[in-house]
C-alpha cells in the first residue's frame, strides 16, 4: 500500500514537472532585464524593416533590427487592448455589446471586423476572441463600451499601462489600430506589452487559439491560420495591416521544446495585391534558423 502511494506521488510529480517544462517562462515586464540581449542582425533578405526574435525559454533576445524605431502598430494594437482589459476586468463572464451604428461606422472605415451582432450582449471572454483572432475592431469597440459604462476610458488606460510597463515610444489614440499619426509604438515597446499579456493564462490561451466559436454560434478564425497550417510549430499570434503601417506580425512558436516570440514590422506588402510579405518573412526565418 505504501509502495503504491509512493509510486502515485512520483507519477504526479513527474507529470507536473513535465507540464511546467512545456510552458514558457514569461516574466513580468518589470523584470524585462532578465532577458539577455546579445542580439545580432539577421543575414537574410527580408521585406520587414524591423524585427525581433526572442527565446522565451532561455530569456534571450537573439536577433533584432531597428526595434526602437517609431512605427504604426496597426492591429497589433489589439494585443495592448487585451492587456488593458485583462488588467481591469477579472470576471470574463461580464457582458458588453456594440451598436449597429458603431458597426456601420467601422465598415465605412474599412476596418477589419469579426461580424458581431449589433446590440447582442457578448461575454468579455468572447469579445477578446473576436478582438484577437479575426482582428475584430467591433470587439474592440464593444470592450470600449464596457469601460465607458464603468466610467473609464479604455484608451487612456492603455496609455497608462504602457507607461507603467516602460514603453517609452508608445502612444495610443484608439483600441483598434486604425491609422492616426499620433498612434505609434516600437517593436521594443510591443515586446514589453506582449510579455505582459502572456503572464495571463487567458491571454496566452487566446493568442494560441486558431479557431473559436462564440456563444451566439459565430465562428471566428485567426488571421494566422494559413501560416499555422504551413508551419506546424506555430502556436498562434496576431497580424496587423494598414497602408501606412504596412504588414506586421506577432508569432508564438515552439522548436525543440523551446518557446519563441517573433515580431516583424513594416513589410510594405498589400493584401489587395495578394502580397503576404510578413508571412513570407516568417517562413524565410524559420527555414534559415530552425530547419
Amino acid at each position: 500500500m505504501i509502495k503504491k502511494f509512493l509510486s502515485l506521488i512520483i507519477i504526479i510529480l513527474i507529470a507536473s514537472s513535465c507540464k511546467k517544462a512545456e510552458d514558457p517562462f514569461v516574466p513580468h515586464t518589470d523584470d524585462i532585464n532578465v532577458f539577455r540581449n546579445e542580439s545580432q542582425t539577421l543575414d537574410l533578405d527580408l521585406h520587414s524593416g524591423e524585427y525581433l526574435l526572442a527565446d522565451l525559454s532561455e530569456h534571450e533576445i537573439l536577433y533584432e533590427n531597428l526595434c526602437d524605431l517609431s512605427i504604426y502598430p496597426a492591429s497589433l494594437t489589439k494585443v495592448m487592448t487585451m492587456d488593458a482589459v485583462l488588467h481591469h476586468i477579472t470576471d470574463l463572464s461580464e457582458r458588453s455589446s456594440i451598436s449597429q451604428e458603431q458597426i456601420n461606422e467601422l465598415i465605412a472605415e474599412d476596418a477589419s471586423i469579426a461580424y458581431l451582432k449589433g446590440d447582442y450582449a457578448y461575454t468579455v471572454e468572447d469579445l477578446l476572441y473576436a478582438l484577437i483572432l479575426p482582428s475584430g475592431a467591433d470587439g474592440a469597440l464593444a470592450l470600449e463600451n464596457l469601460f465607458e459604462k464603468r466610467g473609464m476610458d479604455l484608451v487612456e488606460e492603455m496609455n497608462i499601462l504602457a507607461e507603467s510597463l516602460g514603453c517609452s515610444s508608445t502612444h495610443f489614440m484608439n483600441p483598434t489600430g486604425l491609422h492616426d499619426p499620433d498612434h505609434y509604438t516600437s517593436l521594443h515597446d510591443l515586446f514589453l506589452i506582449i510579455t505582459d499579456v502572456l503572464r495571463y493564462e487567458e491571454g496566452r490561451k487566446i493568442l494560441e487559439t486558431v479557431e473559436h466559436t462564440l456563444e451566439d454560434g459565430l465562428k471566428v478564425e485567426s488571421t494566422l491560420k494559413p501560416l499555422c497550417q504551413m508551419e506546424t510549430a506555430i502556436l498562434g499570434g496576431k497580424t496587423g495591416y494598414t497602408p501606412e503601417a504596412g504588414q506586421s506580425i506577432l508569432v508564438l512558436f515552439r522548436n525543440s521544446n523551446r518557446s519563441y516570440l517573433l515580431l516583424l514590422g513594416n513589410a510594405m506588402g498589400s493584401y489587395t495585391r495578394k502580397e503576404y510579405w510578413h508571412f513570407e518573412d516568417t517562413v524565410h526565418i524559420f527555414e534559415a534558423l530552425f530547419q
